[in-house]
């Protein structure tokens, strides 16, 4: 499979050149303790850009604000393959289904035929395995669950990440890109946004977590981008997890948009009719 060309490396100096904050704020203004705008790696995006204008620029490339407005749930069906270090490679299909704002069910089901079910209802996240049933995640995995599951961060980048920081300029798989930190420092979750800098589409993310004396490093990348409803999504997507050595690849076949949901979809009663194909 393809391996991500940022690199551990590369990930961590960009982390470290960067910092965990700085650059302009939400308004475009200067940040007096970083007024300085960071050019890693000879890259041509313009210095001068702020905040504002790049996420003023990556709504118009996504569709439009009022064509994002529009989509109010979205069901992306894909093929997954994962790969652990020591591991054979794992396959299977998935269904995701997301209700703005903040509610994700994500059901794949393995060649075998069994079904591995997760929900985030808002407010708490309830995993039902093949073996454990069902559980609720520590009360971390909440916020966690809304920013790495929920398709919608990618399209309401100022809402989901209310911290926003620009921060510089860089190139990731030789593409030039703004650097926006997107920090949640309350649960030790920091975040590189990529914003390429000709499309001006989000193409990928470094996120670093800070928990239990480690430094956890992850990156997500997103390509094939495809109008669905006026709006585009990404059919590709990559994920590395440096710790673990894992990898997740998806490829999605189809997206489906506003097909009514009822909240009760997204309950923790739903894993259960989920796997027994109710």
């Amino acid at each position: 499979m393809h391996r991500i060309i940022v690199g551990v490396t590369s990930a961590t100096l960009l982390f470290c050149t960067f910092g965990l904050a700085g650059g302009q704020d939400q308004n475009g203004d200067k940040d007096s303790s970083h007024p300085t705008f960071k050019v890693l790696n000879g890259s041509r995006a313009n210095p001068r850009i702020t905040l504002t204008e790049l996420l003023d620029s990556y709504e118009k490339a996504v569709g439009g604000k009022d064509a994002i407005q529009k989509i109010r749930t979205v069901v992306a069906y894909g093929e997954r393959r994962a790969q652990t270090k020591r591991g054979e490679p794992r396959f299977g299909s998935s269904v995701e289904y997301f209700k703005f704002p903040d509610k994700v069910k994500n059901v794949l089901t393995i060649p075998s035929g069994s079904k591995d079910v997760t929900v985030y209802d808002g407010e708490t996240v309830w995993h039902d395995g093949p073996n454990e049933g069902i559980q609720q995640k520590f009360p971390e995995m909440n916020v966690f669950a809304v920013q790495e599951l929920n398709l919608f961060s990618l399209l309401h980048v100022r809402a989901a990440f209310p911290q926003m920081m620009l921060v510089g300029s860089s190139k990731v798989e030789d593409r030039d890109v703004y650097v926006v930190d997107a920090p949640f420092g309350s649960l030790g979750l920091y975040r590189h946004l990529f914003f390429d800098a000709e499309t001006r589409l989000l193409i990928g993310s470094i996120v670093v977590q800070l928990a239990a004396g480690q430094t956890l490093i992850s990156e997500h990348f997103y390509s094939d981008f495809r109008v669905v409803n006026g709006v585009k999504f990404p059919f590709a997507v990559r994920a590395f997890e440096y710790n673990s050595q894992s990898s997740l690849e998806i490829r999605v076949t189809r997206i489906e948009c506003n097909i009514p949901l009822r909240d009760d979809f997204f309950s923790v009663n739903s894993t259960t009719a989920e796997k027994s194909g109710g």
